[in-house]
C-alpha cells in the first residue's frame, strides 16, 4: 500500500495506473449491485420459471465475462441501497478510493447526504482519502458533490431511503408483510356480492371456513418448503418442489390449475374493469378491455415489471387503503333491514 507522499507504488504501476483499476472496480460494484436488483426482483415475480431464471443468470454472467454492461443498469441510489453488500469489493487503498470517487462525480450526479452508505464504504470522509483526492485532482473531493437536486431527483431519493428500510426489515415482518398485501385485491370486492344472497351470518361462517382452509395450506406450504433440500440448498421453484413430493403428474396438474387460475382471473378482472367504467362514463366496454389488453400486452413484451419487495408492499399498502376508504364511505348506507 502505498504512504500518504507516494502517488502509487512500483506494485502499482506493473498491475495498472490507479485511474484504470478505478475504473475495473467501479465495474464490479456496478455487477454486484445489478446482481443484487436482479434478485430482489426475483422475490416478487409471481411466474417466474426455473428455465426463466436460468437464462437471465446466463445472460448476466456473459455480460460481466465480456465486459459488458449488465442487462441491469443501477444508478447511483441503488449503488448507495447495496453499498453494504458491496463494500468489501473496495480496497484499503487511498488513492485507489480517491480515484473511485473522482469516477463517480464523473459519472453521477448526487448530493452529499444522499450518500451516506457509499461514503462510508468508499472513505469519503476520511482525511487520507480527502488528502489523496486533493494531491491527484488539485481540487477538493466536495466538487464531486451537487449543491441542489430538482423535485423529481429528490422524490426519487426519498422512494430509495423508503425502499431500502423496507428491504431491511426483519425476515418475520417482511413474510407477513408480503401475505398480509399480497393476498388482498380486486377479488375482495366481490365478496360482498356473491354473499349477499346467503345472509351475514351464512356469509362469515363461510369467510372463516375459507380463511382456516388458507391458513392451513400457508402452513403445509412453509412446512413442505423447509424440508424440502432442492429449495433450501439449490434455489429451486415451486414447480420442482411439487415434482420431488408428487412426481412428474403432480407438477403437471399444478401447471394445468395455475394456468386455469389465471385465465379465469383474467376474465373476471377484462370484465369487471370494462364494465364499471362503462357505466362511468361513455366509452364502450368493448373499447375498455381492449385498452386493457394492449396494456398487458406492453407489459408482456417487456418480459419484467421491475418490481421489488419494496414496490409490492407500497401498492398493497395502498391498495388496503384504499379499501378501508371505501369501506368507510360504504358505512354510510348501510340499511339495517338489509
Amino acid at each position: 500500500m502505498p504512504t500518504d507522499d507516494e502517488l502509487f507504488t512500483s506494485s502499482e504501476v506493473l498491475g495498472g495506473f490507479p485511474a484504470k483499476r478505478a475504473r475495473l472496480l467501479l465495474f464490479q460494484i456496478e455487477s454486484r449491485t445489478a446482481y443484487l436488483m436482479m434478485q430482489s426482483r426475483r422475490t416478487v415475480d409471481l411466474y417466474l420459471t426455473e428455465e426463466i431464471a436460468e437464462q437471465q443468470e446466463l445472460a448476466f454472467f456473459e455480460a460481466l465475462a465480456q465486459g459488458r454492461e449488465p442487462p441491469v443498469r443501477p444508478t447511483i441510489r441503488d449503488l448507495e441501497r447495496y453499498a453494504p453488500q458491496w463494500q468489501a469489493l473496495v480496497p484499503p487503498n487511498q488513492i485507489l478510493q480517491a480515484t473511485l470517487a473522482h469516477l463517480l462525480g464523473q459519472k453521477y450526479h448526487f448530493a452529499q447526504r444522499d450518500i451516506p452508505h457509499i461514503r462510508e464504504a468508499v472513505g469519503l470522509d476520511t482525511e487520507g482519502v480527502q488528502q489523496a483526492f486533493q494531491r491527484q485532482y488539485l481540487q477538493s473531493l466536495d466538487t464531486i458533490y451537487i449543491r441542489r437536486v430538482g423535485l423529481l431527483e429528490w422524490m426519487r431519493w426519498q422512494w430509495n431511503k423508503l425502499s431500502g428500510w423496507l428491504e431491511h426489515l426483519p425476515p418475520f415482518w417482511t413474510a407477513y408483510a408480503l401475505t398480509f398485501t399480497e393476498i388482498v385485491g380486486a377479488s375482495i370486492f366481490a365478496l360482498p356480492i356473491a354473499l349477499a344472497g346467503v345472509g351475514p351470518l351464512a356469509g362469515v361462517v363461510v369467510l372463516v371456513v375459507m380463511g382456516v382452509i388458507n391458513v392451513l395450506t400457508i402452513a403445509a406450504m412453509a412446512e413442505a418448503v423447509t424440508r424440502s433440500g432442492s429449495i433450501r440448498y439449490q434455489g429451486s421453484y415451486l414447480g420442482r418442489l411439487v415434482q420431488d413430493y408428487l412426481g412428474r403428474p403432480g407438477s403437471i396438474l399444478l401447471t394445468t390449475m395455475v394456468v386455469t387460475i389465471c385465465v379465469i382471473a383474467l376474465l373476471a378482472y377484462y370484465i369487471g374493469f370494462s364494465l364499471t367504467l362503462d357505466g362511468a362514463t361513455a366509452i364502450p366496454a368493448e373499447v375498455w378491455a381492449g385498452l386493457l389488453f394492449l396494456l398487458g400486452v406492453y407489459f408482456v413484451r417487456r418480459k419484467n415489471l421491475h418490481a421489488t419487495i419494496s414496490s409490492a408492499l407500497v401498492v398493497g399498502a395502498i391498495n388496503l387503503g384504499l379499501i378501508l376508504i371505501l369501506s368507510v364511505l360504504a358505512l354510510g348506507h348501510v340499511r339495517l333491514e338489509h
